[in-house]
């Protein structure tokens, strides 16, 4: 059923009706307009939120294979989109002699310079160890294992 209004003013009758009409339908405009426009500012951010987590977070262990007994130096390099990370949230190294796992130890260390991050190390008998590169940035937990050997000189 179809009803043809051949003219506004029989539908809505008096100016009151007309203003008040056209004030909701105005009203209603403006509202959806500001959600509309709210709404995509948002999906931009969370866009490009979603494209950095898309991109790995990069660990690189620069330890040697072979390294002499007693005090050590261990280091992991951060690294986002080819860029050093200096503000990671976490980065820890986890070491243990190798089949010891349950002995291991986690110490947080400390950025030093263009995304490398650093401890030291006591290593009192020479052996095969293990080390965890801890490393959350950028929405992201990575963790490189890395195997080298404490040797005595």
């Amino acid at each position: 059923m179809c009803v043809k209004v051949k003219n506004v003013e029989n539908l809505l009758g008096d100016k009151k009706m007309k203003k008040v009409f056209f004030l909701l339908v105005l009203g209603l405009g403006i509202i959806l307009t500001a959600c509309n426009d709210d709404g995509q500012s948002h999906e931009d951010n969370s866009d490009d939120e979603q494209a950095d987590s898309l991109i790995p977070v990069e660990v690189n262990v620069l330890v040697e294979d072979e390294v002499p007994l007693g005090e050590v130096t261990l280091k992991a390099e951060v690294t986002h989109d080819g860029e050093p990370v200096t503000d990671a949230e976490e980065v820890s190294i986890e070491v243990w002699e190798k089949g010891h796992e349950g002995e291991s130890e986690k110490i947080d260390a400390t950025h030093v310079e263009d995304g490398i991050y650093e401890i030291s190390y006591q290593f009192d008998q020479p052996g095969t160890y293990e080390m965890y590169a801890h490393v959350t940035a950028k929405s992201q937990h990575v963790m490189p294992k890395h195997e080298f050997q404490i040797i005595e000189e």
